[in-house]
């Protein structure tokens, strides 16, 4: 009799089985269409595009779930992302996220054994690169004995970084997008416009000088030479561009 009931209780059991993996299929076919990923929302990117960035943290395949998303970049190491220092992501719906980008402060660029060494305002090196990011303008005549990541450049004036970090938010704020900012050997400042040099001196009055320099600028694109600001200001408005030769 229990010999004759073992192929009952197998059949029962095989039905079973089925019956549990067929329901962890559903769920599994839900959970994946459930919170499959269609829309990614970016903010705070500058350097990169919103589809770059999208490309970078969301990926192809299973990552493009939401919850499995949300949950990996939560307990998970974040990828390093160059120019990026960190991100977040947020889920807003079934199927949206937004990814929040944190990208690393650079105010200007040297160029060292073929690499742009991008630096924060307090001179930090936060990247090396042989790209070139537009909007973050190229230094020259800084002088350093050595360079490393994380560690600032070691300049023989520290406070050479507060100039820059000046002159690059006047910049920003009048938009003007000079090629190259260039220190010469007395600390005075030069900014590289086409093929106009803008001598502005020892960096006084250069929130007037940019200003001026921003209403010029258009007319600058046919012009070579040196374009004398060094003792320029709102009441002496003396300027005078010295053609090259």
């Amino acid at each position: 009799m229990s010999e004759q009931n073992k192929p009952g209780r197998f059949s029962r059991k095989l039905i079973a089985a089925v019956i549990i993996l067929a329901v962890l299929v559903v769920l599994l076919l839900s959970f994946v269409g459930v919170f499959r990923i269609t829309e990614v929302t970016v903010t705070g990117n500058a350097f990169y595009t919103n589809e770059e960035i999208a490309d970078l943290i969301v990926g192809e395949g299973y990552q493009r779930n939401t919850l499995y998303l949300y949950l990996r970049y939560q307990y998970q190491k974040h990828p390093e992302i160059p120019f990026v220092d960190d991100f977040e992501v947020s889920l807003d719906s079934f199927h949206s996220i937004t990814i929040r980008v944190y990208e690393k402060n650079m105010v200007g660029y040297v160029r060292y054994l073929g690499k742009n060494v991008y630096f924060d305002k307090d001179g930090i090196v936060v990247e090396s690169s042989e790209e070139e990011i537009e909007g973050v303008p190229r230094i020259t005549g800084l002088y350093f004995d050595n360079l490393a990541m994380y560690q600032s450049l070691n300049v023989e004036n520290p406070k050479i970084f507060d100039t820059i970090l000046d002159i690059t938010q006047l910049l920003k704020k009048y938009d003007v997008n000079p090629d190259e900012i260039r220190f010469g050997s007395m600390n005075d400042l030069y900014l590289q416009l086409g093929e106009v040099r803008v001598a502005l001196g020892a960096g006084e009055h250069l929130e007037e000088k940019i200003a001026r320099i921003s209403q010029l600028e258009p007319d600058l694109n046919d012009k070579s030479g040196t374009l004398h600001m060094e003792t320029y200001t709102d009441e002496s408005t003396h300027i005078s561009l010295e053609a090259l030769k």
